[in-house]
């Protein structure tokens, strides 16, 4: 048993990729204060968050199925509340959040947030990654892994739920870890990034995309959002680049960091004795 689990954390690689909980929870089962954790879910978590935080609020990810839950933390930070996708107001849809006007966040989505929450406690450094951050979030994996070399990177694409609540790995995630990846390679030497092969297939698909705002709007998940009338939300979430925003999870929320900040708190992590 221990020599499956050790084949299954990647080591000696420093950039490390493994679907949902389960996959980020093998990568960090030793040396997670060490550890930088990407969430990726690109429809749409990680590119609502990220957008929340463009805007400048902070944001709580809230990991349940408990809407009572989520309002009752909402009313206790003083924060605005997201609703489901398909109602009117601030929602999952990044589209609802291109205009927010409101400090902090509360943002039900139960699958990634479970992840973040999970992954944090374990003493990581926990942040999201999309398309529209990319570069900025590979920026502030390679100020971490320069910043000593017991550091590591761990990109989680979160995936989807089938209706039996088994994972459903969701191609715009792999595409977006790849995305981070690629630039990080193109970043440093490889023999300091070192990618594991999860993560240098990923770079591949993402190198061998043509098109990723087509490609995401033709998959599963864009198709689903396009049919339901949520097209904008797509469109964002392909919006390769457009934000050096870094959401990064402090005292149970997501705060706006520019990017020069981002590195420098990567920079001061302490590492594990």
């Amino acid at each position: 048993m221990s020599t499956a689990t050790s084949a299954f954390d990647q080591r000696p690689a420093r950039v490390r990729t493994d679907w949902g909980l389960s996959g980020a929870l093998a990568l960090t089962a030793t040396g997670a204060r060490s550890s930088l954790v990407v969430v990726i879910d690109v429809l749409s978590f990680s590119t609502s968050v990220t957008v929340a935080c463009e805007q400048g609020s902070g944001v709580y990810p809230f990991p349940y199925h408990d809407p009572a839950g989520a309002a009752r933390l909402a009313r206790t930070m003083r924060a605005a509340l997201a609703g489901p996708r398909w109602e009117q107001g601030l929602s999952i849809s990044p589209a609802s959040l291109m205009d927010l006007d409101a400090e902090r966040l509360v943002l039900p989505a139960p699958n990634p947030s479970t992840i973040c929450h999970t992954i944090a406690s374990r003493g990581a450094l926990v942040i999201v990654g999309c398309l529209r951050n990319a570069t900025a979030v590979a920026g502030l994996a390679a100020a971490h892994l320069a910043a000593n070399d017991a550091h590591d990177v761990v990109l989680v694409p979160a995936g989807e739920r089938w209706p039996d609540d088994t994972l459903r790995p969701a191609l715009e995630d792999n595409l977006a870890a790849g995305a981070i990846a690629a630039r990080l390679a193109d970043m440093m030497d490889d023999d300091v990034t070192r990618l594991s092969p999860e993560t240098a297939a990923a770079v591949t698909l993402w190198r061998g995309t043509n098109d990723a705002a087509d490609t995401i709007g033709g998959a599963g998940s864009g198709r689903e959002l396009i049919e339901t009338g949520f097209v904008d939300d797509v469109t964002i979430a392909s919006d390769v680049d457009s934000t050096d925003v870094v959401p990064v999870l402090v005292d149970g929320a997501f705060v706006p960091l520019g990017h020069r900040i981002a590195v420098a708190r990567a920079a001061r992590q302490a590492v594990p004795a």
